[in-house]
């Protein structure tokens, strides 16, 4: 059930009275009809009651807050298609993610701006009245078909002129349905009628006067808005059952509400079919062309589908390329800090007439190197990565760290950061080398972040049952309550100019070496990452 009204109508529902006549105004002034409530209950009698082409709906409101207005409201087979846009200044990703769940068509931040909040309007009010249109149309289409197979199951005329009526008065509202037969010389053979239960008697029908209209040219009439054909009836449709040049009859529906031009086609469309069932001898031909028609629409449709799932697929791949490439900035930017550290140091040493440090080569050299494992373990990206039994070694856990810890030594340096190492001797693990150090460089780097203002990096590490246990902890700014269990996800990050793919591959890297990573933080203290690895035996 909808209703298009003209223009359209806005339900603006927010408990502030501020917001809802800034929203009034805004649409007003553009044109729209506007309709203001408070209160959730108030939305849902409003909507039902008005039927509005649009609904803006607030989430925080007294009694019912939004969603479940809109829960409601879908639940309602007279609103569920209503186009229900969130307006609110609950803007977290799992808000979003539920009043979309819910069914909301789109989902608007506070705050906002005027022409932007006006286009997606314009676009969801739009896409609705298509939506309408598509349905009547379907609806059509579906009575035209319904008519036409019932017309085909009978060949005797009388047969075909009663069922006729019935259908007319069937699929259409009316209180009385009418046909005129005619012959070649525009005489009226007969003549029939079917009423509703209760119908006003429509008394004598001028036929001449009837014809005479259409043999003035005219292909169908509806009053009020034309002329009545009928004087019992305060409105009605008649079409002309006209085959090529020939008038072979006239059918009329009477009522007493007026008739749409909706109305006026679908009933067009019932003569037409009935002037081809009229005209047996045609049915078959235009049978095969109507199919060979909708052979044509749907094989175009399909085309069209296809286009567009190719460019959807091209997208896909280009948002993947878009993707991989910013994995790459990201991984090789680590090492590459180092490096830069480094060459800026041996430059002033240089400079200054000072030998240059053979350490700070050989950390050099052993950044490039990480770069290049880097570069070998992004290519594989779209792979599963694994541990290579040529690359895995038993290791040392505090020379993986202390080896990332001395690559860094200048930066942190820099950036003041204190480091603190409390590793006694432990057990070895067995295990990639430049893997593990690219999850404890990624710790360390993203630590160092989170203390701009310089602060202490601790890492510990024991044994506990077969497992060695890591801790690193900063403190630092913390993350997020609402990140910090997405973490380890692909593409979350709490930088800013994060790409959040660190966490994901170190993730990835800990699994492979039959392990798990953790994460505790508090905000504004700082976070500690547990990375637990397996005994070698």
């Amino acid at each position: 059930m909808s209703v298009q009204h003209d223009p359209p109508l806005v339900l603006i529902v927010d408990d502030q009275e501020s917001a809802t006549r800034m929203l009034e105004r805004l649409f007003v002034k553009k044109g729209y009809q506007t309709v203001s409530v408070h209160n959730g209950y108030d939305a849902l009698e409003t909507a039902q009651r008005l039927l509005p082409d649009l609904i803006l709906l607030d989430i925080m409101m007294p009694g019912i807050d939004g969603f479940e207005v809109l829960r409601k409201l879908r639940e309602s087979p007279i609103t569920t298609g209503l186009p229900t846009i969130l307006i609110t200044a609950r803007s977290e990703p799992t808000d979003i993610a539920h009043g979309l769940q819910l069914g909301a068509d789109d989902y608007i931040p506070k705050p906002f701006h005027p022409n932007e909040l006006l286009a997606r309007a314009e676009s969801k009010i739009q896409a609705r009245k298509l939506e309408m249109t598509l349905q009547r149309r379907t609806q059509e289409l579906e009575a035209l078909l319904r008519v036409s197979e019932e017309l085909n199951q009978h060949l005797e005329v009388d047969e075909l002129l009663e069922l006729l009526l019935y259908l007319v008065l069937d699929l259409l509202p009316g209180e009385m349905s009418i046909i005129l037969q005619i012959e070649d010389d525009h005489q009226i053979v007969t003549h029939g009628v079917r009423m509703q239960e209760g119908a006003t008697d429509l008394g004598s029908i001028n036929g001449q006067r009837i014809l005479e209209r259409f043999t003035q040219g005219a292909e169908a009439v509806m009053w009020p808005d034309d002329e009545p054909l009928v004087d019992n009836y305060a409105a009605g449709m008649a079409v002309a059952l006209q085959h090529w040049n020939d008038m072979i009859g006239v059918l009329m529906l009477v009522a007493n509400q007026p008739y749409d031009h909706n109305h006026l086609r679908l009933f067009k469309g019932i003569g037409r079919q009935a002037t081809l069932a009229l005209r047996n001898a045609e049915l078959y031909k235009i049978q095969a062309n109507y199919a060979m028609h909708l052979e044509d629409m749907v094989a175009e449709r399909t085309k069209e589908l296809e286009a567009a799932q190719q460019l959807l697929i091209r997208s896909e791949k280009l948002a993947s390329v878009g993707r991989l490439a910013a994995s790459i900035a990201h991984e090789i930017n680590n090492p590459l800090m180092p490096i830069q550290i480094n060459l800026e140091h041996m430059l002033e040493d240089v400079e200054d007439g000072v030998p240059v440090s053979s350490s700070d080569i050989q950390e050099t050299l052993n950044s490039v190197e990480r770069i290049r494992k880097i570069v070998n373990q992004l290519l594989s990206f779209t792979r599963k990565p694994t541990m290579s039994e040529g690359d895995a070694t038993l290791l040392d856990i505090s020379e993986v760290i202390e080896n990332i810890i001395g690559l860094n030594r200048k930066f942190f340096e820099k950036s003041g950061v204190e480091v603190i190492v409390d590793i006694p001797a432990l057990p070895r693990v067995y295990g990639n080398r430049y893997q593990l150090e690219q999850v404890f460089m990624n710790l360390a780097l993203n630590a160092a972040a989170a203390m701009p203002d310089g602060g202490t990096l601790t890492f510990k590490a024991w044994q506990e049952g077969d497992e060695i246990v890591i801790e690193t902890t900063d403190t630092g700014i913390g993350i997020p309550a609402d990140m910090i269990d997405r973490i380890f996800e692909p593409f979350i990050s709490s930088k800013e100019d994060g790409t959040g793919l660190g966490l994901f591959i170190s993730y990835g890297i800990i699994q492979n070496h039959q392990g798990s990573i953790t994460v505790n933080s508090t905000v504004g203290k700082g976070t500690t990452f547990i990375i637990r690895l397996p005994i070698s035996e």
